[in-house]
């Protein structure tokens, strides 16, 4: 087995922590509306302090939304927020001396990001739309 698959993480635990959404518009049909998506990634590693638990990786991601319609009526705007955690577990045999320098690497951190984002995105899509939002083109991208 290659280094690389012996430190691959398990993705362990993924949670919303917070959704907040604000969206007063009746949505008229036909209606042209401006969607600015920002988006904040931050990759950690986490160092048990208890033997016998692994290394972990944690992924925080915050997704917002600001929508306006096109007629510029402020009554004619959302607004949304998302707080997404997830966790991956490392091999107990993997030691900090190895991972930290490899949390450093932007391809080790794209793995991490690319199996979180997808997950946070798709819970975000669908809150949207829960709230009356026509959020099928928004992009999944990273």
């Amino acid at each position: 087995m290659d280094t690389e698959m012996k430190l691959r993480p398990k993705l362990k635990v993924f949670r919303v922590e917070a959704f907040q959404s604000d969206n007063r518009s009746e949505g008229t049909p036909g209606s042209t509306w401006e969607v600015q998506l920002q988006q904040e990634i931050h990759v950690a590693l986490a160092v048990p302090d208890q033997k016998g638990l692994p290394l972990q990786a944690h992924v925080q991601i915050h997704l917002r939304a600001q929508a306006s319609e096109e007629k510029s009526d402020p009554l004619r705007s959302a607004n949304f927020s998302g707080e997404y955690a997830a966790k991956f577990d490392y091999p107990l045999d993997v030691t900090e001396e190895v991972l930290a320098p490899l949390m450093l690497e932007e391809d080790h951190q794209y793995m991490l990001v690319s199996q979180a984002f997808p997950l946070a995105m798709m819970h975000f899509k669908r809150e949207l739309m829960a709230t009356g939002f026509e959020a099928r083109l928004l992009p999944l991208g990273i």
